[in-house]
């Protein structure tokens, strides 16, 4: 799907993985912010957006998945940008100094520029006004709740949980969605230097208006899974959430 005619590109880092989890981020509801130097738009020869501008967010492949808005605009020296706005981008930061670290590598070693406390820096929020790619946004919530950074934050997590959520374990013990939101940061997958949860094969269909089926493998520690999932999402929203998750233990030996 090539982003639509009307709309300009929106383009987060650099084609590669590192654009695919900030293109995840943006349609799981967790990245609500971005910035870049004042001197990229100069270099080429463009002025920062305004406010109430739509964009195609774009791929590493350059296929567009989501139409945004940008909210907010704001042109500030580097040293002024605040831990709102660090949070807000969704990567994890948990201070102002992670968040200039990881841009200053960025702006320094991938695109040459270089930076102090006086260089202008473009901030955005943004908004997903409607995805483009109903199943990739369903497999983008799916890995999301893989990673121990968004299971460790309630604030993250919830984003991803449809209101009327449930979940059928491997045990047979049914959870809603308030008990997994408050028993999900202890469990050992949500332990960043616990054992991880590898996924295969998975895949998504779009069922219809509104819902997609997700199905895959996981292998934690050793154990295997058939899991199956349901997203949703309201007419209300553009952003999809989990409505239904069942995870089926696969005895040794079976295929």
């Amino acid at each position: 799907m090539a982003h639509p005619a009307h709309l300009k590109p929106f383009e987060l880092a650099l084609p590669g993985p590192l654009r695919d989890r900030l293109v995840d981020a943006v349609l799981t509801g967790r990245k609500v912010a971005t910035a870049g130097l004042l001197a990229e738009y100069e270099a080429e020869g463009a002025g920062p957006p305004e406010a109430g501008e739509r964009a195609a967010l774009v791929d590493s492949g350059g296929c567009a998945v989501a139409v945004v808005e940008v909210t907010e605009v704001r042109v500030l020296p580097l040293g002024d940008v605040d831990l709102r706005h660090a949070v807000d981008e969704g990567e994890g930061y948990r201070s102002v100094a992670e968040w200039r670290a990881a841009h200053e590598r960025f702006w320094r070693g991938d695109l040459g520029f270089a930076v102090n406390d006086s260089s202008q820096v473009v901030t955005e929020r943004l908004r997903v006004v409607e995805v483009l790619d109903p199943v990739a946004a369903a497999v983008a919530g799916e890995l999301a709740l893989h990673d121990p950074a968004v299971r460790g934050s309630r604030a993250d997590a919830e984003r991803l949980f449809d209101p009327e959520f449930t979940e059928v374990g491997q045990s047979g013990r049914r959870w809603t969605r308030d008990e997994m939101l408050a028993d999900m940061p202890e469990m050992a997958v949500s332990d960043p230097e616990g054992p991880r949860i590898e996924a295969y094969g998975m895949k998504g269909v779009l069922l219809g208006p509104g819902l997609v089926h997700v199905t895959y493998e996981t292998g934690i520690d050793g154990r295997r899974a058939r899991r199956s999932s349901l997203w949703r999402r309201l007419p209300e929203s553009p952003l999809w959430r989990l409505y239904y998750h069942q995870g089926t233990p696969v005895p040794d030996g079976l295929r």
